[in-house]
This record gives structure tokens, C-alpha cells and sequence, in this order.
């Protein structure tokens, strides 16, 4: 198979800087999700893998060989689109047998490799439908199994589940690890779904603006965010993000979040943060799973906030707080109830606090 190298890799459109001296390491048979808004350069990255687009600056390297001057047909790599690019003329047995076709591979070899395709991508009964018969779902099997037939060793995927319905997206995330483990091939996955990338990829490379802002498992990025940029993109909801002043020094802080009342600094990591701040300015962050609901007078620290908003949805409820103009959510059980207005207590979790530059939005005492 293929392991992946971009080395400083830079493309501009004029004046345009799509992707920013980006530095990756995707290793043989590795599942990495490109994550980010849309305009963020994943998409132009992954085009430039492909052969479809050519770099300004910096090195493409498969194995160790330079792929620069190696045309696109030529990178054995399986692409499939966005808006699937199949023969809407043809039938799924035809779309299915092309590329192999293409590459003169023997008429009964191309039989067995379609039937068994056809099989994995539960399409066997369709096998003979003109492919403008089909569902949506059932055309991005077909762009899946036309691509994967040919056994690429590098496996590019551009969003491919974004036009299915959520129930059948939710299947193809399944049927795409399996996919994966069974083939054995590098792929790259381009998606703005968080929930995509999390669920599916070895690693996530979380981009914005054409720059990599982390890159680490999903895990790492969402336990311990780099920045506020990717605290603020990973999760559903997704992380508390409340500016505040850091006060005291010598070990002994406190955090003033304005109405919503002074905390002090206890637990031991969170102080470790705070000695790695540089002015007073900071943000707090945690993720609305790990903070707690209190009554206003619970001892431990915390943030004194009103309820504005109770919103269930399904297997847990979202309260919605609000301290002035600072505001924050809280993830609780499907049966939690509390009335609009009531005043609580948001208690900072013991080990999942973190902190961030106020000033350059980067995380403080990041380990």
C-alpha cells in the first residue's frame, strides 16, 4: 500500500492562498479525516494527493517517492466524489466493470470482481438497473464499489455521505470502517461533519483558512484542543468557550467571570494552566458534558449563571445559561428538568478545565 507525505505543501489561486505549508504524515493503511468549514483548503489538499490539482510550493510524496511530475492516471489512486461522477447511462454491473475494463483486466476475471463488489455493496439485486433508477443512497454505493473494485492503494473520498439521509449516513460511516479494514488501503477522508471525522478516522486533521490547526487522533483533538478555533469546531454541542480575567499568582488563582461571580483555581491541572498565562486576559473552556449543575450555593467553584433554555433532544437534555453576556450550555440526563429563570451554579469540572490565550487563542499549558 502507500503511506502519504506533504512536505510544506502550498497552492495559491492568484492571490488566493488555499492551503498554507501544510506538514502531514499519513502512514500506510491509515484512515485520516481532513476536517473543516467549507473554503478551509481539505478539498484542494486532497486534490492535489489526487494529481487533479498541482501544488505552488512543496513536495507530494507517496513512499518516499516524489509525485510532482507523476500524472494523475498514473498515482493508483480511487477517488470518489461528492456528486458520485458515475455513468448514469449504464447499468451498476456496467459502472462497476469500468476501470477494470480500462486497465485490460481478463472478461472472467472482471465478472468475478463485479459480482463479489456488487455483494459486498448490497447492490446484487440491482446489479442490472440502468443506474438513473436509483436512490441517492444506492448511487453513492455504486461510486464507493467503482472506485474500491480497483484496488487503488491510496483511497480519496470528498464528502461522499453529505447528500444521504441521516439514517443511511450513519450506516455508510459503519460500512465504510469495515470497508477499510477489508481492503487494507490508505484513505483520506474529506468532511466538515465532526461526527464523521470522529467516528471514522485513525487521525483527524482539523483545518481553517488553508492552515492545519491540529492534527492528532480523535482523542487527543477532543480532549485537548490546541486552540480555541478547534475547541469551538469539535463537538455537539460544542465547548464552552467564556472569557474571563485571571486573578492572584504564586499558585494561588482565581478566575472572575464578571456576574457570573469569582471562582478560585483548585484543582491541581487547572493551575498549571494559569501559570502558563501571560496577562490576565484568558479564556475558559469546558465541554458542556463535564460541568455540573448546582444550587447557587454549592461550595465548590463555579459559575453563577440563569437558566434561559431547556432544550431535550432525545437521549439527553441541553440547559442553557447565561451570566450578562457570557453564556453557556450543560449536557444532561434525557429526564432533567429545571424551570426557566431558576439561578444555578455551573461547577467546573476537576481535571477537564482548559484555558486559552485570550489574545492568540492558543491553549495554555497544553501538555
Amino acid at each position: 500500500m502507500a503511506s502519504i507525505t506533504l512536505a510544506s505543501l502550498t497552492k495559491r489561486f492568484g492571490d488566493l492562498t488555499a492551503v498554507a505549508t501544510l506538514d502531514l504524515e499519513i502512514r500506510d493503511k491509515e484512515f485520516v479525516a481532513l476536517l473543516g468549514p467549507s473554503g478551509c483548503g481539505k478539498t484542494t489538499t486532497m486534490n492535489m494527493i489526487a494529481g487533479i490539482e498541482t501544488p505552488s510550493e512543496g513536495q507530494i510524496l507517496f513512499d518516499g517517492r516524489d509525485m510532482r511530475t507523476v500524472p494523475a492516471n498514473r498515482r493508483k489512486v480511487g477517488f470518489v466524489f461528492q456528486n458520485y461522477a458515475i455513468f448514469t447511462h449504464l447499468s451498476v454491473r456496467e459502472n462497476l466493470a469500468f476501470g477494470l475494463k480500462v486497465r485490460g483486466v481478463p472478461r472472467a476475471e472482471v465478472a468475478q470482481r463485479v459480482a463479489a463488489m456488487a455483494q459486498l455493496m448490497r447492490l446484487e439485486d440491482r446489479i442490472d438497473w440502468p443506474t438513473a433508477k436509483l436512490s441517492v443512497n444506492e448511487l453513492q454505493k455504486v461510486a464507493i464499489g467503482r472506485s474500491a473494485i480497483t484496488e487503488p492503494e491510496i483511497f480519496l473520498l470528498d464528502e461522499p455521505l453529505s447528500n444521504l439521509d441521516a439514517a443511511f449516513r450513519a450506516f455508510m460511516r459503519t460500512e465504510l470502517k469495515h470497508l477499510q479494514h477489508q481492503f487494507q488501503q490508505t484513505m483520506v477522508y474529506v468532511t466538515h461533519d465532526q461526527i464523521e471525522a470522529m467516528s471514522l478516522a485513525d487521525r483527524i486533521a482539523v483545518m481553517d483558512l488553508g492552515v492545519l490547526q491540529q492534527y492528532g487522533s480523535p482523542i487527543e483533538v477532543y480532549n485537548e484542543p490546541r486552540n480555541v478555533f478547534v475547541a469551538n469546531f469539535m463537538g455537539s454541542p460544542s465547548m464552552n468557550l467564556v472569557p474571563c480575567r485571571l486573578t492572584g499568582g504564586d499558585g494561588s488563582y482565581a478566575l472572575d467571570f464578571g456576574e457570573g461571580g469569582s471562582a478560585a483555581v483548585e484543582d491541581g491541572a487547572l493551575k498549571r494552566r494559569c501559570d502558563a498565562a501571560r496577562d490576565a486576559g484568558v479564556i475558559f473552556g469546558a465541554r458542556p458534558e463535564d460541568l455540573e449543575i448546582e444550587p447557587t450555593g454549592h461550595t465548590g467553584p463555579g459559575i453563577e449563571a440563569t437558566v434561559t433554555f431547556v432544550e431535550p433532544i432525545g437521549p439527553r437534555t441541553i440547559v442553557h445559561l447565561a451570566a450578562g453576556e457570557r453564556r453557556m450550555k450543560i449536557a444532561e440526563g434525557k429526564q432533567y428538568g429545571i424551570e426557566l429563570g431558576a439561578r444555578v451554579k455551573a461547577v467546573l469540572p476537576p481535571g477537564k478545565c482548559h484555558l486559552f490565550d485570550a489574545e492568540t487563542g492558543e491553549a495554555l499549558g497544553r501538555a
